[in-house]
């Protein structure tokens, strides 16, 4: 077998870092001592391990963060979710405390992705465009290509006598032995993993342990190496925190990119596409901004929603500079790969509805709206608004009434026992009667019949069945 293993460096700066567009000086700090900076920071003479006053007196304009472990949890998580477009069987590397790395099976997906060289170039191309710095490493067992990885190598290790000798010159260290089992490995000169691998096992056993053995197996390929499959959530959730506020929604486009493009990868993994996303843009002393972004079908393509963020903002007034982006997704829809037809010109083209969806997402859905058939008999609930080009339910379309409804039905006189509009109406030869909303306090009981002028005009018209029994008219063909 063949896996991939990507590991994130620096994962407590980049959740802040990858938001950041400018290169401002930024730091993470855990109990008040710097567990990362980036180049900016590191220009001033700011490093890791500095206590938090130390690096504010060398760099006046640095940014001090403190650490999010459940910020980095999630975010690979969704790395994660991100990744299964390349393989179904992605497992979280879950031995240290919080983890930095995933790795995927990747042996099944060499042929579909062009080789092992061109599927970890589109790994690490996909990885760098999220806005993560990452190490890619392909080798025959996971916790190899996850330890060389974490060693800061980059690249393919074929076969298992090419890890070994990949791994022999590292320093045991990276096993995660105690101080005290490396102290003892030292004075008996092992140094590297190389000299650790020629110890025999059973006395190697009883100076680190049998399960440090069987992980030195497994490291090895000499064991099996089973892997909890990493299962991804029923709909896309993310959360970004900015390393400074934005007061410009504009200059929102550059992070909510990254949210954006991390849908995308879920939603091709998951051969799906949503109608519509949920945004929320946090501020210091003023409630969340809420807004939705809607499609007229469903959608992954990062582009088409990014190109619709960008119309929303546009028009957005915030009410006070953004600290965080929100990005919720509804539930899935099935969306298979688009397949090209047998014969060219063979099915006509589905109807462009990219014009509806930048309309409502510059102008809000309220104004572009469209007309949904409801399951009711009574013709003014026989539909509301909906979104534009949602289906209407099979077996409620009727060619033999009108789509046009008046707003209220008007009342018609009645001349001679006939109802009457500018002259007297023909009632045909039959009526439909419709009785019907005893239940919900809306009752009607009514005879429609289409009526005719003199002039050929149609018109469809109803008399009540109860009290009065007057004349209205309804509709027009």
């Amino acid at each position: 077998m063949t896996w991939l293993a990507i590991h994130l460096t620096a994962l407590p700066l980049m959740v802040f870092e990858r938001a950041q567009q400018a290169p401002l000086p930024l730091a993470v700090s855990e109990g008040e001592r710097l567990v990362a900076c980036n180049a900016a920071a590191r220009e001033q003479g700011v490093r890791a391990g500095m206590a938090d006053a130390a690096a504010r007196a060398l760099a006046a304009d640095l940014r001090i963060l403190p650490r999010r472990p459940a910020a980095e949890r999630a975010a690979l998580e969704r790395l994660a979710a991100w990744a299964m477009r390349f393989s179904d069987q992605v497992s979280l590397d879950l031995v240290p405390a919080r983890p930095r790395a995933l790795v995927l099976e990747a042996g099944r997906s060499l042929r579909l992705f062009g080789g092992a060289g061109a599927l970890r170039r589109q790994v690490a191309d996909g990885v760098a465009g999220l806005g993560w710095r990452a190490r890619c490493v392909m080798a025959p067992t996971p916790a190899g290509a996850l330890l060389l990885a974490a060693a800061g190598q980059d690249g393919i290790i074929a076969g298992l006598e090419s890890l070994r000798r990949t791994l022999a010159p590292l320093p045991p260290g990276l096993l995660g032995l105690d101080r005290r089992t490396l102290d003892d490995l030292a004075a008996m000169g092992v140094r590297d993993i190389g000299s650790l691998l020629r110890l025999p096992r059973a006395g190697l056993a009883e100076r680190i342990g049998l399960d440090r053995v069987q992980q030195l197996e497994r490291l090895l390929g000499e064991r099996p190496d089973p892997r909890r499959p990493f299962v991804p959530p029923a709909r896309f959730s993310a959360w970004l925190e900015l390393p400074a506020e934005v007061p410009d929604a504009d200059a929102l486009v550059f992070a909510a990119r990254r949210l954006i493009d991390e849908l995308g990868g879920f939603l091709l993994a998951r051969q799906g596409g949503v109608q519509r996303l949920r945004w929320r843009l946090d501020h210091a002393d003023q409630p969340a901004t809420r807004f939705d972004l809607g499609s007229a079908r469903p959608e992954r393509d990062p582009e088409r929603w990014l190109a619709l963020l960008r119309e929303r903002l546009q028009r957005l007034r915030l009410p006070a500079p953004v600290r965080a982006i929100g990005l919720n997704s509804e539930a899935l829809r099935p969306l298979p790969p688009a397949s090209g037809e047998l014969l060219p010109g063979g099915a006509a083209a589905a109807p462009d509805l990219d014009l509806l969806d930048r309309l409502a997402a510059r102008l809000g859905d309220e104004a572009v709206r469209g007309l949904r058939l409801c399951p009711d008999h009574r013709p003014e609930r026989a539909w509301r608004w909906g979104a534009p080009g949602e289906p209407a339910e099979p077996g409620l379309l009727r060619p033999d009434r009108p789509l046009w409804l008046l707003p209220e039905p008007v009342a018609l006189p009645v001349r001679d026992h006939r109802p009457w509009l500018d002259g007297p109406l023909d009632l045909g030869d039959g009526c439909e009667r419709i009785e019907t909303g005893w239940w919900d306090g809306a009752g009607v009981a009514r005879d429609y019949y289409v009526a005719t002028t003199a002039a050929g005009e149609r018109f469809w018209i109803y008399r009540e069945m109860r009290g009065e029994r007057r004349w209205f008219l309804q509709g027009i063909f």
